[in-house]
């Protein structure tokens, strides 16, 4: 049985490419026209939506529910295919931003319901074009958004904190110790590797009733790991090495 709700993380992609407009100081949100010209209001709300309205985050965020259940409504009644959580989320987003009739006529929906799960990515990317000067353009914004939503989908990657841009993670190579003068590894690997057996051990005493002999070794072997890993660590310091 597929989803019937758009979860929380797919409500939080959906806030970080609408964005929260219009905030007074006193807390209240403004309605504005959008770069299509319609009055919207919080997160993308456009429905009822007009001149000097205001609202409360706190109906705005109950604007953004309901706004969400209608794409997954729209999901659910023409999706004729499983999906998972993801694909699912990633759906809603989409159909939340280019709306439900896009969506029924288009050859992603075409494709998805004929199980070609792996060309629905593709299918996404393609709708990254506004009308610029009544010119159609791809736009850096709904770019970001088809790249997450596409990856949300596939799966392919995680989605970023920074609005929906993808990228490979990589730690600061200044700061990562080599194996080879990482002097806790051996400690490490008896404190841990005991840990385990004795883990194992605690499961199948029951049916194989190994004598208190053996906790005793098990037991000797983690502290002599975690001496071992004490003992570096201080070399460590002493030598600089972090």
């Amino acid at each position: 049985m597929n989803p019937t709700t758009v979860s929380e993380a797919g409500k939080s992609l959906v806030k970080k490419f609408e964005g929260l407009h219009k905030v007074t100081a006193e807390g209240d949100v403004r309605a504005y026209r959008c770069p299509a010209g319609r009055w919207t209001i919080g997160w993308g709300h456009c429905k009822g939506v007009k001149s000097g309205m205001r609202a409360t985050v706190e109906e705005c965020e109950t604007f953004l529910q309901e706004d969400l259940n209608e794409a997954g409504n729209v999901v659910t009644r023409f999706v004729s295919v499983p999906l998972t959580q993801q694909q699912y989320d990633s759906l809603a987003s989409f159909i939340f931003n280019v709306g439900a009739g896009n969506f029924q006529s288009s050859t992603l929906l075409k494709k998805l319901n004929q199980g070609l799960y792996d060309d629905v990515p593709e299918q996404i990317m393609r709708w990254n074009k506004a009308r610029v000067e009544g010119e159609l353009k791809p736009l850096k914004g709904l770019t970001r958004r088809r790249t997450a939503e596409a990856a949300l989908f596939s799966m392919d990657a995680p989605l970023a904190d920074d609005g929906g841009d993808l990228m490979a993670q990589k730690p600061d190579q200044s700061t990562v110790k080599p194996l080879k003068k990482s002097k806790t590894l051996a400690g490490a690997g008896i404190a841990g590797g005991a840990g385990v057996i004795a883990e194992v051990t605690s499961q199948l005493q029951p049916l194989i009733g190994y004598s208190e002999y053996i906790k005793y070794i098990f037991l000797a072997a983690s502290l002599a790991g975690i001496v071992l890993v004490t003992y570096a660590r201080i070399k460590d310091n002493q030598e600089g090495v972090k």
